[in-house]
């Protein structure tokens, strides 16, 4: 019997802040190219000026030359996926749920998830697992990421969610021009 498919997922969400106006979860999935994609993407980071700062954080220019950056990485082809919901305050729900949508999209066949979510706290991780296991997601290990500004993946989907939120804005049509050029780039894709 051959070994079960490991899939590790990053996962952040943005839009607490609004009331539920808007809410984005955004789901990185990756496979074994792990320790390479780390070393792009810090040096990346770097290039760009953003470091390892929250996208909220870093200057305007640095997050462009990051997004340039990250936009031009093949190996992160078909890897970011998203959702944007609008009036709703079910945050871990939606959050548990694009999770296991960008899973299932990327499994394709037997597997088991490692899942990492930015600012999980302990007694929001049974409720986050168990929205997994209801849709039937297996998974090795779930646990919450407290310093995201430490994890280079979580810094990843936190950059995509500040993106397209971003894009949401009548007048930034720079994020708008990014995430279309993400999509178009196949390394971002709305579920």
């Amino acid at each position: 019997m051959a070994d079960k498919k490991k899939i590790y997922a990053y996962v952040d969400e943005s839009g607490q802040d609004t009331k539920g106006l808007v809410f984005v979860v955004s789901v990185l999935i990756m496979e074994r190219e792990r320790e390479n994609l780390a070393d792009k993407l810090e040096n990346i980071e770097k290039a760009s000026g953003k470091n390892n700062l929250k996208w909220h954080k870093a200057r305007r220019e640095c997050r462009q030359e990051y997004i340039k950056g990250i936009s031009r990485l093949d190996i992160l082809r078909n890897k970011i996926f998203f959702e944007i919901f609008s009036d709703t305050k079910k945050y871990l729900e939606l959050t548990a749920y694009v999770t296991a949508k960008a899973i299932l999209k990327k499994s394709g066949g037997d597997y088991k998830a490692t899942v990492f979510v930015d600012g999980l706290r302990k007694k929001e991780l049974a409720i986050f697992i168990k929205g997994l296991r209801d849709l039937k997601i297996k998974t090795k290990k779930v646990r919450g990421v407290k310093k995201d500004e430490n994890n280079v993946f979580i810094r990843l989907v936190d950059a995509v969610c500040g993106l397209i939120r971003d894009s949401r804005e009548e007048k930034n049509n720079w994020a708008k021009k990014a995430v279309d050029e993400l999509i178009k780039n196949k390394i971002s894709e709305e579920l």
